[in-house]
């Protein structure tokens, strides 16, 4: 589904200090100028999607640069009209280093972010995490919600992670001439 025309939904992202830096990989254009598209890896990956995330490579502006926050484009689907909430089902973030360690993990609801009459880019705090060098912020959707996807301007710093065979997958889709896109995950670093 295309947003065109769609306001994204506006919140505070989170409660990170103003000051911080927002790291992105996407093309940086305003989000309510980018031509997003939602997405769940349950389209393509149908029962692996459990196993399967939205992978983002960013690299630390300095040694010991801490994350803070994760920012990410997403919505699980609320009918604002019926106010019916969807069922409240878990998604996955991971922190992963240049070599694909496991640095962090967290677990939490959608619905506890993600519950907007349109999709938001929503902040999910992180305790410090001091990073040097590249890694990887990774969302499993899990099918319980969808994320924002800009098909366009691809930086090629956006993967699927197959968390079975621990292999980053460039996220590339083909369209009905098979020309493949490289597209951006929205999926932001934030620290300090």
């Amino acid at each position: 589904m295309t947003l065109m025309g769609i306001v994204i939904a506006q919140n505070n992202t989170g409660s990170a200090a103003p000051n911080m830096i927002v790291l992105k990989q996407d093309s940086g254009a305003n989000l309510s100028e980018m031509n997003l598209t939602l997405y769940s890896v349950r389209t393509d990956w149908g029962l692996d999607a459990f196993g399967v995330g939205e992978a983002v490579k960013f690299t630390a502006p300095k040694p010991g640069w801490k994350l803070m926050q994760v920012r990410i484009v997403g919505w699980n689907g609320f009918n604002e009209t019926t106010r019916t909430i969807p069922s409240a089902n878990d998604f996955l973030i991971e922190i992963r280093d240049e070599s694909l360690n496991l640095l962090y993990r967290m677990t939490d609801t959608q619905n506890a972010y993600f519950t907007y009459p349109a999709p938001v880019l929503r902040g999910i705090d992180l305790p410090a995490l001091p990073l040097t060098g590249d890694f990887y912020v990774i969302f499993y959707d899990r099918g319980a919600m969808v994320v924002g996807m800009e098909p366009e301007n691809g930086t090629g710093n956006s993967y699927f992670y197959d968390s079975l065979s621990s292999t980053l997958i460039p996220a590339n889709f083909k369209d009905e001439n098979n020309r493949s896109t490289q597209v951006n995950w929205v999926i932001r670093a934030v620290g300090e």
